[in-house]
């Protein structure tokens, strides 16, 4: 019979994971976990590391993906590093990853819903007519709201005039 003892413990069941990611971590000289969930969490909250993490899975190039959708390499980077403010409008941003998402056979609705929301992207702004910017207190109006108001306003008032002058016109003579 062998009486030696292993200088080493032997991973099973019965000693864990935690164990055994110890003993790997003992013979590389550093942690592993460390890095994994820091990219795990990167790839969860971020569209773009999603996008380039499926493109690497599937062995494209940001060429050959710009190829296929037709936008410029620059373009497909700035989606994968979440870089939005040198992308054109929101709405424009929002369909390069729909169509990013199909072309990966991912489904889209998730990533651009998570656009805005990545840590470290820089936000994008939503202008549409009438909205109220973010620094703007609630309840106030953009100029362009105050414009469209103005002119309903007078449109009215020109309105009841005229009717006004038609109906002193009838009676009167």
């Amino acid at each position: 019979m062998n009486d030696s003892v292993p200088s080493e413990p032997v991973p099973s069941e019965a000693t864990g994971s935690v164990q055994y990611r110890k003993l790997i971590e003992a013979r590389l000289g550093q942690p592993i976990a460390a890095d994994i969930s820091a990219d795990a969490e990167r790839i969860a909250l971020s569209p773009g590391a999603k996008l380039a993490a499926s493109r690497n899975a599937m062995g494209w190039s940001i060429e050959q993906v710009a190829f296929q959708l037709r936008l410029a390499p620059r373009q497909i980077t700035s989606i994968e590093m979440d870089d939005y403010a040198s992308l054109p409008e929101p709405a424009i941003v929002r369909g390069f990853i729909r169509a990013y998402a199909k072309l990966l056979k991912l489904d889209p609705g998730p990533l651009v819903a998570l656009i805005s929301m990545g840590p470290g992207a820089k936000k994008m702004k939503r202008s549409s007519p009438g909205s109220n910017s973010p620094d703007s207190p609630p309840g106030a109006q953009t100029s362009n709201t105050k414009n469209i108001t103005l002119h309903f306003k007078l449109i009215v008032v020109a309105i009841s005039i005229s009717m006004l002058a038609l109906t002193a016109f009838l009676i009167f003579g």
